[in-house]
């Protein structure tokens, strides 16, 4: 058994480093609590602004 002999012809290309990558595990494994945070915040300003507004409301019609 001697030393196998190789030329480049022979020789099996290797993939880019770029071609082994791996997707981020957020593409993968997507997951829907980011969206659920996401209308949990926006429902929070919303329910702030409604409560602000309905304090002044409030404020004009007995405040006085």
């Amino acid at each position: 058994m001697g030393k196998a002999d190789y030329t480049e012809k022979e020789m099996p290309a290797l993939p880019d480093e770029d071609d082994m990558r791996l997707p981020p595990r957020r593409v993968i494994h997507s997951s829907d609590s980011i969206k659920a945070t996401r209308i949990f915040h926006a429902s929070l300003v919303v329910l702030l602004i409604l409560l602000t507004m309905g304090i002044i409301f409030w404020y004009q019609l007995y405040g006085e």
